[in-house]
């Protein structure tokens, strides 16, 4: 999930120059908060429809006609319309003045800075506490966005995967602190800008241009996987097979393949705006 807010904001300082404040507000509306509403309805239909099948079973009483605290998993998209709407209001109370490189060394350092404060500082609403944890996240993928266009060099590419791994391995299955998270990000990131660098070229390979095609799945993926690998865990179950190996393997593909599937039938339906794609 830190990944998912760093991702969200390398393109994002570039959306605020495109677009007015008022468009870009209406379209937080449209495609971050339309998607969880719509979303978190039709998960919770699923699982009343799943009964005690479900992991966890709901009545038609706990129905979220408003979805707040966000849903299940879709915290993600509440989570991120704050961050965003936050930037918004902020670059428009600073008449949006600051030149492109002072602006995304600010917020590099205000990355850095969340980081540092962040276990501190307790916010257990579920309204706020999502954003505040994975506003760092955020403002460091706004400040990587100017170096996104960088093709690493190897011997870079290399500092940055070793240190990636040592991060890795000195978690030790435990949960990273923001921090630590931060660097995972910031090494990883500098890691695959030297895996993609024939990006630029044309020459990408095709598992790169295979995963940049899941990318640009990915908001698909993400609202309708748990549908069908829940769904097929469940049918799995009944059907008398345990094996957790079998079970992981299935559901992560059908996770991935039947997303991809609806995503491509929408767009020729032209029902992803409809249904948050």
């Amino acid at each position: 999930m830190p990944l998912f807010f760093f991702l969200s904001g390398l393109l994002f300082l570039e959306t605020l120059w495109k677009y007015t404040a008022s468009t870009l507000l209406k379209g937080r509306l449209t495609r971050l908060l339309w998607p969880m509403v719509l979303w978190s309805w039709i998960f919770f239909g699923l699982k009343l429809a799943a009964g005690s099948s479900a992991n966890t079973p709901v009545t038609l009483a706990d129905f979220p006609i408003i979805p707040l605290p966000p849903f299940e998993h879709l915290w993600f998209l509440w989570a991120l319309f704050l961050c965003q709407t936050l930037l918004v209001f902020g670059y428009v109370a600073g008449g949006g003045c600051l030149p492109a490189t002072r602006l995304r060394w600010l917020l590099a350092a205000g990355a850095l800075l969340f980081a540092l404060v962040n276990p501190y500082i307790s916010v257990p609403s579920p309204l706020w506490g999502p954003m505040f944890e994975h506003l760092p996240y955020f403002l460091a993928g706004i400040a990587a966005g100017g170096i996104l266009s960088c093709r690493m060099p190897l011997w870079a590419g290399f500092i940055c995967t070793s240190a990636f791994a040592a991060l890795v391995w000195a978690v030790q299955g435990e949960k990273a602190s923001v921090l630590h998270s931060l660097g995972l990000i910031a090494f990883g990131w500098g890691a695959w800008l030297c895996a993609d660098r024939g990006v630029g070229a044309g020459q990408a390979h095709t598992t790169l241009r295979f995963l940049r095609a899941i990318g640009q799945a990915s908001m698909a993926i993400y609202l309708t996987h748990t549908v069908f690998a829940a769904g097929l865990r469940i049918i799995l179950l009944k059907s008398g097979v345990e094996n957790v190996s079998v079970i992981l393997l299935a559901t992560v593909v059908i996770g991935i393949i039947a997303p991809v599937a609806m995503g491509r039938g929408a767009q020729r339906l032209r029902l992803t705006k409809l249904l948050g794609f």
